[in-house]
């Protein structure tokens, strides 16, 4: 499995290791080949978003930052 891209709660300190900066908010973290090189997983890069502060929101910009389209006609609930 490889994560490209993992949308985060402010639930707990985040700290982006090669840059040395750590942040407690909601965050993105993305794939990056600098972590991947220093052998870490491959989304342990992170910045700090005001885009989002629930679940619902988070699942709404992943899709649209991924540029990821619902299906047309209709379509039972994602999530319960």
């Amino acid at each position: 499995m490889l994560r490209l891209r993992r949308y985060n709660g402010k639930s707990h300190e985040h700290t982006n290791k090669i840059e040395s900066e750590t942040f407690y908010d909601f965050h993105i973290h993305s794939a990056t080949e600098r972590y991947q090189d220093l052998g870490m997983r491959e989304d342990s890069f992170a910045l700090p978003t005001d885009r989002y502060s629930n679940f619902e929101e988070a699942v709404d910009y992943l899709f649209e930052d991924c540029n990821f389209k619902a299906p047309e006609g209709q379509q039972g609930k994602l999530f319960v």
